[in-house]
C-alpha cells in the first residue's frame, strides 16, 4: 500500500492499487527524461521488446517537449499546500472506496514557480 506520505495514489485501470512502493515522474520535472533514457537503456539490455523500449524513449522526448513548451517544475520545493481528500487517504490507506477525481488546473501556477516570469 502507498505511504501516506506519497505525493500520489498510483491507481491501474481496473481500479485496482498495486501493492508495491510506485514512483510518478511528471513532463516538468526536469530529471525524468534522463531517467526514463537510463530506464529505457536497462530495459533493453535485460531483453525487453524493443516496441516497449521505444515507447519509453518516445515518452522522453515528449517530456522534453512539453517541459520545453510549458516550462519546467520544481520537484525539489517543498510539497505544495493542498487539502488531502478523505476519500483518496482512505484508499491509500488500503480501506476499499470510492473516489471521485477532477482534472487540475492546466498548467496553473501553484506554489513557486521558477519559470513564471518566462511565461508572463
Amino acid at each position: 500500500m502507498p505511504s501516506l506520505s506519497a505525493k500520489y495514489l498510483v491507481v491501474r485501470r481496473d481500479a485496482t492499487i498495486p501493492k508495491w512502493p510506485a514512483f510518478v515522474l511528471g513532463a516538468r520535472d526536469p530529471a525524468a527524461p534522463a531517467a526514463l533514457r537510463a530506464y529505457a537503456k536497462a530495459a533493453r539490455e535485460m531483453g525487453m521488446e524493443e516496441e516497449y523500449v521505444q515507447n519509453v524513449i518516445s515518452m522522453a522526448d515528449e517530456f522534453d517537449q512539453y517541459r520545453a513548451a510549458e516550462g519546467a517544475g520544481d520537484p525539489d520545493n517543498p510539497p505544495l499546500q493542498r487539502f488531502d481528500d478523505v476519500a483518496v487517504i482512505e484508499a491509500m490507506r488500503g480501506e476499499p472506496g470510492s473516489i471521485t477525481v477532477h482534472t487540475d488546473s492546466f498548467n496553473a501556477v501553484k506554489g513557486f514557480d521558477s519559470n513564471v516570469r518566462r511565461r508572463l
